[in-house]
C-alpha cells in the first residue's frame, strides 16, 4: 500500500465519520427540541408547502425537506417549520410533495403559541409512512 492508497482510505474514513456526525446531530437536535413538547397542547394544523434544500459539508451532501405548517390557536394563526434529513434528493422531494396540503397535529407551548413543533409519532395516521 503506497501513500496515495493510505490517503484515499483516510479520506473515505473521514467522509464516513462526517456523514455519521451530520446524521447524529440532526437526530439529537430534534430530540432536544421536542423534549418537553409532548406535554404541550395540540392543535389541528396543515402543511402549507415544502421545499428541499441541498446541504454540503466538506465530505458529504445531504438534503433537508423543510415543511412549512400553520395552525390556529384561540382564533390566531401561527406558523412553523418541520425539517427532515435525507441523503437522496429524490426521497426528500417525494416527502415534500406528498405532505403538501396534508393535515398535521401541532404541539404548541401553552403560554406562547408561537413556539410550536410537530412530533413525528403524532403524524402517523395522517402522513404517508416513510421507510
Amino acid at each position: 500500500m503506497d501513500a496515495a492508497d493510505i490517503a484515499t482510505v483516510l479520506i473515505l474514513i473521514v467522509g464516513f465519520a462526517a456523514t455519521i456526525a451530520v446524521s447524529f446531530r440532526a437526530v439529537l437536535w430534534r430530540k432536544l427540541k421536542t423534549q418537553g413538547a409532548r406535554s404541550w397542547p395540540v392543535s389541528q394544523g396543515k402543511i402549507e408547502f415544502g421545499t428541499v434544500i441541498q446541504q454540503r459539508t466538506r465530505y458529504c451532501t445531504y438534503y433537508l425537506a423543510q415543511m412549512a405548517y400553520s395552525c390556529a390557536v384561540n382564533g390566531e394563526y401561527y406558523s412553523g417549520c418541520y425539517e427532515k434529513l435525507f441523503f437522496r434528493e429524490g426521497s426528500a422531494q417525494k416527502f415534500a410533495d406528498d405532505l403538501k396540503g396534508k393535515p398535521a397535529f401541532v404541539h404548541h407551548k401553552a403560554t406562547s403559541a408561537e413556539v410550536s413543533t410537530l412530533l413525528r409519532e403524532d403524524q402517523q395516521s395522517v402522513w404517508p409512512m416513510q421507510k
